[in-house]
């Protein structure tokens, strides 16, 4: 879960994922999807991921990726139930952060080792938002996602080689 004093150690972009949804939970009720105003974070929509909530069973649908993260994952999942596709499912560290949100209904913050196609990048940082269309149930997830690079200094079969949780976006 979010923890304040971590936030002021993330990305800029992290940062101001993190503020915009924070603007939109007035009165510390969440956010509905009519308050997201793309055009207010015109900038940060090549980093986001908006995921659908199912409750009966609890399940996660992409349903829209940002450039960005298109063009460092795998595959393009979105459309795709998380529960039955292989490294998103029940048993994955990213369902259980999703679930976590869902559960708390409240934002999630995470710095995770990268592990994808482009080995340049050293970790992910993320802030995962709850939005709620009855200001209870969390229906939509909105995530916000920076690529940190390896700096010249470190390396990149080191830094693995510690035991962290591995997730991919």
């Amino acid at each position: 879960m979010l923890h304040e004093a971590k936030i002021d150690n993330c990305s800029e972009l992290i940062l101001e994922g993190y503020s915009y949804w924070k603007s939109k939970n007035i009165n510390h009720i969440l956010p509905t999807w009519s308050c997201i105003n793309p055009a207010e974070i015109k900038s940060l929509l090549p980093n986001i991921v908006v995921l659908h909530v199912d409750h009966t069973p609890l399940d996660f649908i992409e349903k829209i990726t940002g450039d960005m993260i298109l063009s460092r994952s795998k595959e393009n999942t979105m459309g795709i139930n998380w529960r039955d596709y292989q490294g998103r499912g029940p048993e994955s560290k990213i369902w259980q952060v999703m679930e976590e949100v869902v559960v708390t209904k409240q934002p999630s913050f995470h710095s995770i080792p990268y592990v994808g196609i482009h080995k340049e990048f050293m970790e992910i940082e993320t802030v995962t938002c709850p939005i709620s269309e009855d200001g209870e149930t969390v229906s939509r997830i909105i995530c916000f996602v920076e690529y940190i690079p390896f700096s010249e200094e470190a390396s990149a079969m080191e830094y693995l080689k510690n035991e962290h949780s591995h997730f991919v976006l």
